[in-house]
């Protein structure tokens, strides 16, 4: 790419550029690389560029949200688009943020901030965040991304403290599994779902427990983190997060508010605030889950709270069934959790599943799990994911090309698992009874997409249902990035350039991407479209007419590449005409349109129904006229057979009555001659 073309590809908003030759790697995350950035307008401007790796999916519908907000405990988002680096690896989202000049603030801990108190620690870090997670929560998003590596200074003189980007990845996936609520930190990291201002605030607790002891639990291997989560489901996130910090009773009061596993009691915005505010309280005491009145014992380990054997069934998978079954899982949860609701559901599951290795009892197993554990993510297999987190990590999948997470994913849906936790809300708490009726809505739906083996819907459908924003991920436009139907029309037509005739433009990814983009929900609006006849005519047929419905939409996109190559598959469906006037015609007609780039006058050659019809009128006159015609010459040739069975049987009889003559004038003869 020349230097000309880089720099236009490398322009955000018309005015911010990413420097694709300036690796600023001191600020790189996972999933995210650092590069310099200028503004064309005030090149002064100190500016960083954050570029998407390839393989995640981003936060870019909060783009709107973020970009408005002017918090000092935010570094600013200027813009965000996206962009190619030129790097080979196709177009990716970036987002132009001020450039922290002071660092990161995990760096200083380790320095200079070792001689700072807890208190004077606690003003520094805590007052700036928490007004800009109120801005955000105001906002209705939640941050999702509070980590140490993601915090820094401002300014070179280090008095403003600021959180980093949180649009360029899943959301909590970028967090520390020490930051992440206990229910969310047991999902898959891409899993772990949006959720709102308790999950922040707890995350805001963590970090500043881990800057108070200068390091982040469980990041030492995956032993660690393992060990951790066991600490913290059977000894609370409190005790397991601060055991080894040293600090004074106030702030012990603090972080005990903030870290509290019980989500309705945890601290926000107004007791964080009080408390910075010298009028100090303390968090509740008991802050951990629901504890058993006697314990549940699992591969020699007592459990006693519901989520700590849930997570303990769950990693060991095809020995969990047969446990629940012996060990009466159901009583247990009736009589020492004391819930019967959950208790009856565990053994309905039971009894209406299989309980046999396979599939029929990884369902059984995954319905129970969701009983035991109804707070927790939704278990099936190797796969925990949070029902808000269903989303990225289907994305995840597909872009990691996961087979067996996908395969997971889908199960779920068919399975319902996602009903299971919204049908044990509280009865007598109508909005909660509300919101969970909404929900079971939504997820029927998706269950009925993944139903669906048409083109256009099963877990591709999902896919971009969940991710409204997400390009389309077709091999065949992947690198260019489409995000809306134009997009996809203008990079299929692009690709028009390298395709030759026996690669179709419609995969089920872009039959997927315009369905949802066209607000298609049920498969009936489909059939006709996407589904035809069989054969290969049928199937081409179904191509043009869903790209053809896609281009309605967007009449100023003109695709004469596209239509090019779609004129070069028509073959078959022209030859499906029976007329051989009628195919030449077409021929000649779809050569002379398909310059103009409309799909639509294609398929208007192709697939008129009223010249269907006067072809196969024409054909069926025509086979009429046939077999009127054959009928005629066989009659024809019958009567020819019968005149000459008739010629046949007088000349037969002339003859006789000759031969008789004949031996009578030979009788006369003789008889005269005697005389």
């Amino acid at each position: 790419m020349s230097e000309a073309g880089q720099n236009e590809h490398t322009i955000i908003g018309g005015r911010y550029r990413m420097i694709p030759g300036v690796r600023l790697e001191e600020f790189d995350r996972p999933h995210v690389e650092a590069f310099g950035a200028e503004d064309l307008r005030e090149k002064d401007r100190p500016l960083i560029a954050l570029v998407a790796r390839r393989g995640r999916p981003v936060r870019d519908d909060w783009l709107r949200v973020v970009r408005r907000l002017d918090q000092p405990g935010l570094l600013r988002t200027i813009e965000g688009g996206v962009i190619d680096p030129g790097d080979g690896k196709g177009r990716r989202f970036a987002v132009i943020l001020e450039r922290p000049l002071g660092g990161r603030v995990i760096d200083w801990l380790k320095t200079d901030g070792q001689n700072r108190d807890d208190l004077e620690l606690s003003r520094l870090l805590l007052r700036p965040l928490i007004a800009a997670l109120k801005a955000l929560h105001d906002a209705r998003m939640a941050h999702r991304a509070i980590a140490l590596d993601n915090l820094y200074f401002a300014d070179l003189a280090r008095t403003r403290i600021a959180l980093g980007d949180c649009l360029c990845g899943p959301p909590g996936e970028g967090q520390p599994i020490a930051f992440e609520s206990v229910e969310r930190a047991a999902a898959l990291p891409a899993g772990r779902g949006e959720g709102g201002p308790r999950e922040d605030f707890f995350a805001l607790g963590a970090l500043f427990a881990a800057a108070l002891a200068r390091r982040v639990p469980g990041l030492e291997s995956a032993e660690a983190a393992a060990d951790l989560m066991r600490r913290r489901l059977e000894r609370g996130s409190y005790v397991a997060l601060t055991d080894r910090a040293r600090f004074g009773t106030d702030v012990g009061g603090l972080l005990r508010g903030l870290l509290s596993d019980n989500a309705e009691e945890r601290w926000g915005y107004e007791e964080v605030r009080a408390w910075l505010d010298g009028r100090r309280s303390i968090g509740a005491m008991h802050s951990t889950r629901p504890q058993a009145a006697r314990s549940f014992i699992f591969k020699g380990i007592e459990h006693t709270n519901a989520m700590s054997l849930a997570t303990a069934l769950a990693e060991h998978w095809r020995e969990a069934l047969r446990i629940v079954i012996d060990e009466k899982l159901d009583g247990w949860v009736a009589r020492a959790i004391g819930d019967e609701r959950r208790g009856n559901m565990i053994t309905q599951a039971i009894a209406a599943g299989r309980v046999d290795a396979g599939p029929g009892g990884d369902a059984t197993l995954a319905r129970v799990l969701g009983a035991l554990d109804p707070d927790g993510p939704l278990r099936l297999r190797h796969v925990a994911v949070m029902k808000d987190g269903l989303g990225p990590l289907i994305a995840v999948a597909f872009l990691d090309d996961d087979r067996d997470t996908r395969q997971a994913m889908a199960e779920m849906l068919m399975e319902g698992l996602p009903m299971i936790a919204l049908s044990l809300v509280d009865p007598n708490d109508q909005t909660k009874r509300r919101l969970a009726q909404s929900e079971m809505a939504d997820f029927m739906r998706l269950r009925g997409f993944v139903a669906e083996p048409m083109m256009g819907f099963g877990l591709e459908r999902v896919l971009y249902d969940l991710n409204p924003t997400l390009p389309c991920l077709s091999p065949l436009v992947a690198d260019a990035y489409p995000q809306s139907v134009a997009d996809l029309l203008m990079a299929l037509d692009h690709r028009a350039r390298g395709a030759g005739r026996g690669t179709a433009p419609v995969d089920r990814h872009i039959a997927a991407f315009i369905a949802t983009k066209l607000s298609i929900s049920y498969a009936g609006a489909l059939r006709g479209v996407v589904v035809g006849g069989d054969g290969e005519a049928s199937e081409r047929l179904a191509q043009l007419n869903l790209l053809s419905l896609a281009q309605e939409t967007q009449p100023q996109v003109r695709v004469p590449m596209l239509a090019r190559w779609l004129v070069q598959r028509l073959g078959p469906v022209v030859q499906s005409y029976n007329g051989k006037t009628t195919r030449e015609w077409m021929e000649k007609e779809l050569e002379r349109v398909a310059p103009l780039g409309s799909l639509s006058a294609l398929r208007a050659i192709v697939d008129n129904p009223e010249r269907r019809e006067a072809d196969n009128r024409g054909m069926a006159n025509a086979q009429a006229l046939h077999a009127q015609l054959s009928f005629g010459i066989r009659r024809l040739n019958e009567t020819r057979a019968a005149r000459r069975l008739e010629a046949q049987h007088f000349g037969r009889q002339v003859a006789a009555m000759l031969g008789y003559m004949i031996l009578l004038g030979v009788l006369a003869a003789l008889t005269l001659g005697d005389v």
